[in-house]
């Protein structure tokens, strides 16, 4: 048996919501032509072996519930593991009230019966709003070696929001873990994977729900550098923690490039996605395709470069589509100018339209829009 179980957070409790998570959990936002968020992180876990694996929405988790199904895309439809959605609520003992959960120790604390039932010896805590390709069995073998209490998953990169946690590490050892305050230097950036005994994340749920603490990096961590042997494991490859649209667009264009794309998809650890049969594309004669990619199912009889195509979309005669991110089962009407714009499922943009964004600010369709 594994000695590893998992529970992933399918939102973030530091990111606020935007368009794309209006109707969805920020895990199920779809990514790459085919893919969802979640389905990086919870391939990473597969691939390495975890067969029990629990995924902790906040609101809004039907699509997220959808794509997942009973876990078979994962081979996580087992019997006495497998894959789980656990309630995103919780009580206080008191007056027995119902809240949504203000952070990842109140979710924790909500399931706690659950993480006591589990049969593994250790346990992953991670974010479904992770763009990445983790050797996870690297990481369980570094942790089982190094004797840390708890191993940080980090990379190095340049800080690009307040939102990232830095990892400062000596001798391999965390010593001190603080929020970046805005665009700088090369750092080592957590990306918010957590390995440790599930005994001890017990303890921290104990304490947490002594003092009320609900915030898991703040009192689990940056209270802890001293009293608990934290270590860190670099990540190497590609990697990109997504709070906001802009982020999502950036990540959405880096992966038209073939590195980024070889980093991702490595045969060795396949990225599993719920499988959705469809015909091949259908180019038109007035197709023009430069350095996109374009889902199954699609039919093109426009212009479209840099941009990321999704299942079923219609770009008709005349459209040009440049450095867009358009989702299934959406129609681009004749000569319509799309630039630097997200649109989501099952938009419908009639004839002659121009919609332009900004690179560094996206213009976003919500889902279902007609215009």
């Amino acid at each position: 048996m594994n000695m590893f179980s998992s529970i992933i957070f399918a939102d973030s409790y530091s990111f606020s919501g935007n368009e794309l998570t209006a109707k969805r959990t920020l895990a199920s936002i779809p990514f790459g032509g085919r893919f969802r968020l979640i389905d990086f992180v919870l391939s990473s876990l597969v691939n390495a072996g975890v067969s029990n694996v629990a995924l902790m929405p906040k609101k809004n988790y039907s699509s997220l519930a959808d794509h997942l199904g009973d876990g078979k895309y994962w081979d996580l439809d087992h019997r006495n593991s497998g894959l789980k959605i656990l309630s995103p609520f919780y009580k206080t003992e008191s007056n027995n009230e119902v809240f949504l959960a203000r952070g990842k120790l109140d979710a924790l604390r909500s399931v706690k019966p659950y993480i006591t039932s589990l049969k593994e010896d250790y346990i992953v805590l991670a974010n479904g709003n992770l763009v990445a390709n983790i050797d996870f069995e690297a990481v369980f073998e570094d942790h089982q070696k190094s004797g840390a209490d708890i191993t940080v998953v980090y990379a190095k990169k340049t800080t690009e929001n307040s939102k990232q946690l830095l990892i400062d590490i000596v001798d391999g050892r965390v010593k001190d873990i603080t929020y970046s305050t805005g665009a700088g230097d090369e750092k080592n950036i957590s990306l918010n994977v957590y390995v440790m005994k599930r005994s001890l994340l017990l303890d921290i749920i104990k304490v947490a729900d002594a003092h009320d603490h609900h915030s898991f990096e703040k009192y689990a961590l940056i209270n802890n550098t001293e009293a608990l042997n934290i270590k860190g494991f670099e990540h190497k490859g590609y990697s990109k923690v997504i709070y906001s649209v802009s982020e999502y667009y950036d990540t959405s264009m880096e992966i038209l490039n073939a590195d980024v794309r070889n980093q991702l998809f490595s045969p060795e650890r396949p990225v599993m996605t719920r499988v959705k049969d469809s015909v091949p594309v259908l180019y038109q004669y007035n197709a023009k395709i430069s350095n996109s990619l374009i889902a199954d199912g699609c039919r093109i009889d426009g212009t479209v470069k840099n941009s990321v195509i999704f299942r079923n979309v219609t770009i008709e005669t005349g459209a040009v589509i440049d450095n867009c991110v358009i989702m299934q089962n959406t129609v681009v009407g004749k000569n319509c100018v799309l630039k630097n714009v997200i649109l989501d499922k099952d938009i419908e943009i009639s004839a002659s339209k121009e919609l332009c964004g900004d690179a560094e600010y996206p213009y976003v369709i919500t889902k279902g829009s007609k215009i």
